[in-house]
């Protein structure tokens, strides 16, 4: 008896310890599995912002160059008087936020050697998390800023067009479809560029401002090196947030709805800015087309 009851005990040992084997590796396999979504989710978030930062950084680079070959470097002063302040005062906002120590500040310095037309120089306390993360935000203000400003012009300048801007925030939960917010986006620009307002003043006065902040919106080089230190806290942040989301059983579905519902505002700032941005950059490649291109057109990629 006892020898028997020695091998049950021994068989029940093996089958308690493969027990646990088969739910540690069902239990790794969830946790993979999870992480594998909690990055899916991350990329579908980030994936607007690269390409709106790819598409306004490619607007620029058209603008600026096509007005320094056919109009000179000095050109890109005449939209830089307005863009580089918002652009470096999006960069200084951010520092506050962030709590950043602004160490100098040109709002508008111009220098065709290094076709750098402002600058600000700012300091962090290295090992902050949330110092360290906001290099993020501080390299691409000069987007979310411009974009702002962007939105404020058309709301002065075209309230109707701006209100019917807003309503494309309003979406239904249930649609986590982006192109709602790209089709209202597409509407207003149609009420803007009409044939009645091409005569006007108020149109053309529009167009120049918006071509001042839109030419000088997308983060330059050193910009991009400073965003690069926070992308590995705000990413692993973000990816927690998604992994923990997805352990508390909120689905895929439901996680992408509620992205959009907080997202969809800024997305369709974004668009607009785009857009606006897009209507600048085929006017003066309109405009400039009978002007004959100049040897000498250095100016600031």
């Amino acid at each position: 008896m006892g020898i028997f009851t020695s091998e049950i005990s021994q068989f029940l040992s093996i089958v308690g310890a493969d027990s646990l084997a088969l739910q540690s590796g069902i239990l790794a396999q969830g946790v993979i599995s999870l992480f594998v979504e909690s990055l899916k989710l991350f990329l579908i978030l980030l994936a607007p912002f690269v390409a709106f930062a790819v598409v306004i950084h490619w607007l620029e680079y058209l603008t600026q160059r096509r007005m320094s070959e056919r109009l000179g470097w000095k050109s890109v002063l005449w939209t830089g008087w307005l863009g580089t302040p918002v652009h470096e005062l999006s960069h200084v906002f951010m520092c506050r936020i962030f709590q950043h120590r602004i160490d100098d500040v040109a709002l508008f310095e111009p220098d065709r050697d290094s076709g750098r037309l402002g600058y600000v120089k700012h300091s962090f306390q290295v090992g902050n998390w949330f110092q360290e993360m906001g290099n993020l935000f501080i390299g691409i203000a000069p987007l979310m800023g411009g974009s702002a400003v962007l939105a404020i012009l058309l709301w002065l300048f075209y309230p109707d067009a701006a209100a019917n801007a807003a309503q494309s925030t309003h979406m239904n939960p249930d649609d986590s479809s982006l192109l709602q917010i790209w089709d209202s986006v597409v509407a207003v620009v149609t009420r803007v560029v009409t044939l009645s307002n091409l005569t006007t003043v108020r149109f053309w006065t529009f167009i120049y401002l918006v071509l001042c902040v839109g030419s000088h919106m997308a983060p330059s080089r050193c910009d991009y090196r400073g965003a690069s230190r926070g992308v590995i806290w705000f990413g692993g942040i973000l990816l927690v947030s998604v992994f923990l989301l997805a352990c508390a059983g909120v689905n895929d579905q439901q996680m992408i709805n509620g992205m959009i519902g907080i997202m969809g505002p800024l997305f369709a700032v974004l668009g607009l800015a785009i857009l606006l941005c897009g209507l600048t950059t085929t006017l003066v490649i309109g405009l400039t087309a009978l002007i004959p291109r100049r040897i000498d057109s250095r100016g600031k990629n």
